[in-house]
């Protein structure tokens, strides 16, 4: 095994999509190979057959390493599931006029984590985050260390996934001899790639369009403070055409591949063109038709996700960009403008970006296992140290 060569993979719905980065001597790291694989023993990232699962993820593996030459033993693995949740948690020590020290922060920590521990026993926490620190009562963009107060707070964001979800993903890995080294947030990594490839990149709302699920994601001071997905997708939208119009799956794929429903485009043709009734008998539909059933599948998309989330309004006069990232090449392409124009947002206060997803997760995940981030307050823990002297240690390196 070669110890520079990592494998990731990031579940999504009926596939795997895997990467193989590799560490030079300079500490920075490369794409070597990448895979996109079908794997129909998973749906919306989760495992609902393990066998066929299984067997599919074995013929992957056989290949990456045939192709990289190396023999993995471990992975790096990126999920997004509907059950995957933050929560947001202030906690704070009284100082009496002593100076901050990393033991304090160990003690809120060791606390807060505890406390979460105990309300939400059937989770895992996946990732711990720090967004913010203050000392009496007075917020620090870094941490106050040396510096005397009386009162020291931590706020913080968890981010946990049921451990039946766990164990069922564990099991599909371990089948095939690989321990799973760190479970991944999506959104989070997304998040990682987009800072770390624009450094100015502070605060922002992150939109992410799956094809099965949709997630909204609140970036404050760098970090990750709030999450939420839901379960519908840009397949939510040709399900919705494919039914009401009594075409195809691959008749709507076809339609919406070549058609572009940006609402400040002319109409070329009123009704849609006799080419794209491969499989059902044509019928005389009109593009405004199509464009009817779009805009109300998207419009109540983003009022869910964005418009009208209330967990948002304390955010929306404070961010500066939002990131509207698609999965699916064929929403990027013709409908990524529909669900703009549907966004309700100061455009004067905040810029819209829409960007297509790509390795966006696949990259970000290798920075958090490279070289580490700095909001995440608990990265990994060795064995070799207790678990809250490894806590910090991305804090204080």
């Amino acid at each position: 095994m070669e110890k520079n060569k990592k494998l990731f993979a990031e579940i999504n719905d009926k596939k795997i999509k895997y990467g193989v980065f590799q560490l030079d001597d300079e500490k920075n790291y490369k794409l070597l190979f990448r895979k996109n694989s079908q794997n129909d023993g998973i749906q919306n990232g989760v495992v609902t057959d393990l066998n066929l699962a299984t067997d599919i993820v074995s013929e992957d593996l056989n290949e990456i390493e045939k192709k990289v030459d190396t023999v993995f033993g471990d992975t790096n693995l990126i999920i997004n599931q509907k059950e995957m949740f933050s929560t947001n948690l202030t906690s704070f020590k009284n100082l009496n006029g002593a100076k901050v020290e990393k033991r304090d922060l160990d003690y809120i920590l060791n606390d807060a984590k505890n406390s979460i521990s105990r309300n939400e026993e059937k989770n895992t926490i996946l990732h711990i985050l720090n967004s913010n620190f203050y000392l009496d009562k007075k917020r620090r963009e870094k941490i106050p260390l040396n510096i005397f107060g009386d009162h020291l707070g931590l706020q913080m964001t968890f981010l946990s996934l049921p451990k039946n979800n766990i164990k069922n993903i564990k099991n599909l890995f371990e089948s095939n001899d690989l321990k799973v080294d760190r479970y991944l947030c999506k959104p989070l990594t997304i998040g990682i790639n987009l800072v770390n490839e624009n450094n100015s990149l502070k605060n922002f709302f992150l939109i992410n369009i799956d094809d099965e699920l949709s997630t909204i994601s609140v970036y404050e001071n760098y970090s990750l403070v709030f999450f939420k997905t839901f379960p519908f997708g840009t397949n939510t939208i040709f399900r919705d055409i494919t039914q009401l119009c009594s075409i195809t799956k691959d008749e709507t794929e076809a339609i919406l591949c070549e058609i572009n429903f940006d609402k400040k485009k002319e109409k070329e043709t009123k009704y849609i063109e006799k080419k794209f009734f491969k499989d059902t008998q044509f019928t005389k539909l009109s593009v405004s038709h199509f464009k009817n059933i779009i805009d109300s599948r998207i419009e109540e998309m983003i009022n869910y996700l964005f418009n009208k989330n209330s967990n948002l309004s304390y955010f929306k006069n404070r961010l500066s960009h939002i990131y509207l990232v698609f999965e699916n090449e064929i929403s990027h392409n013709n409908l990524s403008e529909v669900f703009k124009n549907h966004l309700n947002f100061d455009k004067e206060k905040i810029a819209l970006r829409i960007i297509k997803l790509d390795d966006l997760s696949l990259f970000g995940a290798a920075e958090l296992i490279f070289k580490g981030w700095h909001a995440e307050a608990i990265p990994f823990v060795q064995k070799k140290k207790s678990l809250f002297s490894g806590v910090f240690s991305r804090f204080f390196n």
